[in-house]
């Protein structure tokens, strides 16, 4: 299958390379007036997965049944998807970090600042697509006052309302032009992709079903789970990780101090950690599902308080 969109490359800047480093924008038109929708993803280089969302959305969609238009960035940051790092390489940055950007700023500022002034002043609603990374796989939305009706539609079964946002992320453009906006994350750890590709694909279509750009039932959980209180637990020291809880525990409930995983020394094979759930009353909302390494401070396990948490609907 073809793509029915027309495709362009807005410039950022010029390498020390020569390479012309640009945004890769795709447009598809529908036949009948309606809203703007852009979707984003691979934000973080380590997250391929998302690429496939988006490819198979523009697939997927029928500009004979579309009102509006999408407006699709299928790799915000092409040096660290080369890499395959979370952050750009040349400054070292987490882009999602440093939104709003400017045009005179690092690497990564600059990046931010085109995609703010040249994508997002474009649209009406805005989804940008996460995964856990390479490791470890994750299932949440984010949840926001603009965005709660786009976020419940998505279909994920766990919407994360925090208390203090993480500074600097791609949220801000949205947010300074006033439109919705919302990150779901799917997916990562390469054990469930063609799971969460299809998560991905039904959620955006969900979105444009509550936008009225498609018809069609927004087909979603009986029960939805607003979180509120999200631990990020991070191993305090490196060497082979051992999880206790498998990837058929993503989303259910585990009691207190349950152990999530050990971390043996590739050495002396002796258990140098035990990491384990910090409520009495936890779900689990990320993990890592396989055998691997692990450094101290990676991303190891999320757990969210189920104590806080209530009904979306």
């Amino acid at each position: 299958m073809s793509l029915n969109t027309t495709y362009e490359k807005i410039p950022v800047t010029t390498l020390a390379s020569g390479f012309e480093l640009f945004i890769p924008l795709h447009r598809l038109e529908g036949r009948t007036p309606g809203p703007t929708l852009g979707l984003s993803a691979v934000v973080h280089g380590d997250e391929p997965l998302t690429n496939e969302v988006i490819r198979q959305v523009l697939l997927r969609v029928d500009p004979g049944e579309l009102r509006g238009t999408i407006l699709a960035v299928p790799v915000v940051n092409t040096l660290a998807f080369e890499a395959l790092t979370r952050h750009t390489p040349q400054d070292q940055l987490d882009l999602n970090r440093n939104f709003p950007g400017g045009p005179s700023g690092w690497l990564s500022e600059q990046i931010a600042h085109v995609l703010g002034t040249r994508f997002v002043s474009q649209l009406d609603a805005h989804v940008d697509l996460h995964t856990g990374g390479i490791y470890p796989t994750v299932d949440y939305v984010y949840l926001f006052d603009r965005s709660r009706e786009l976020s419940m539609a998505f279909g994920s079964m766990f919407l994360f309302e925090p208390s203090n946002p993480y500074p600097g992320t791609f949220a801000i453009p949205a947010r300074q032009k006033g439109i919705p906006f919302f990150t779901a994350e799917l997916g990562g750890g390469s054990f469930l992709d063609a799971h969460y590709v299809e998560h991905g694909v039904r959620g955006v279509l969900n979105v444009m079903r509550q936008l009225g750009m498609l018809d069609g039932e927004i087909v979603r959980p009986q029960k939805q789970t607003i979180v509120t209180e999200m631990a990020v637990i991070r191993p305090r020291v490196g060497g082979m990780l051992h999880p206790a809880v498998g990837l058929d525990q993503l989303g259910k409930e585990v009691g207190g101090d349950t152990v999530l995983g050990r971390v043996l020394s590739p050495h002396s094979f002796e258990v140098l950690e035990e990491i384990r759930s910090p409520f009495e009353r936890g779900y689990m909302i990320l993990l890592r599902g396989a055998m691997m390494r692990v450094h101290p401070g990676d991303y190891g396990y999320m757990v969210a308080n189920a104590a806080s948490a209530r009904p979306a609907n």
